[in-house]
């Protein structure tokens, strides 16, 4: 793996396929990390999925990526391989969402079956973007479903 990672790194920009992680990156406002780091994301995501939104915050002991699909929430631990995906939620799961600011940065609260996961640090505007491109989804898959056959 490490090998194609080093290939990776030297194929010019646009030629690996990100799910749009890269402009997601972008409109945040956020500068990724290594190549391995991207690889890290774009390895959970299926092969029709893309990147809404992202941001880069703390999730309890975890520092990393927060990643919005176009049908999951996903946090990322950051560093190497090992921190890995932290949370996967899909988006029927999550019954509200609610954005905080703080003088330290955004919040995202979440609202699980399983209970409440609040998301800290985000930087400004980070939180708001995942937010509206959540928002988004959600009304667009609505539309999609209460769309009549035929």
């Amino acid at each position: 793996m490490e090998h194609l990672l080093g290939i990776e790194e030297k194929l010019p920009e646009g030629v690996v396929y990100y799910h749009g992680l890269l402009s997601a990156a972008a409109r945040a406002g956020l500068v990724l990390g290594e190549v391995k780091e991207r690889r890290n994301v774009v390895g959970v995501l299926g092969r029709n999925e893309s990147v809404r939104a992202v941001g880069h915050g703390q999730l309890g002991d975890h520092r990393g990526y927060v990643v919005l699909t176009g049908t999951r929430f996903l946090v990322f631990g950051d560093g190497d391989a090992s921190a890995g995906l932290v949370l996967d939620v899909p988006h029927g799961s999550i019954q509200g969402i609610s954005l905080g600011k703080k003088t330290a940065g955004e919040t995202l609260r979440l609202v699980l079956p399983a209970g409440e996961r609040e998301i800290s640090g985000l930087g400004h505007g980070e939180g708001h973007g995942i937010i509206k491109s959540y928002r988004q989804a959600v009304a667009e898959s609505e539309r999609y479903t209460a769309r009549p056959p035929g």
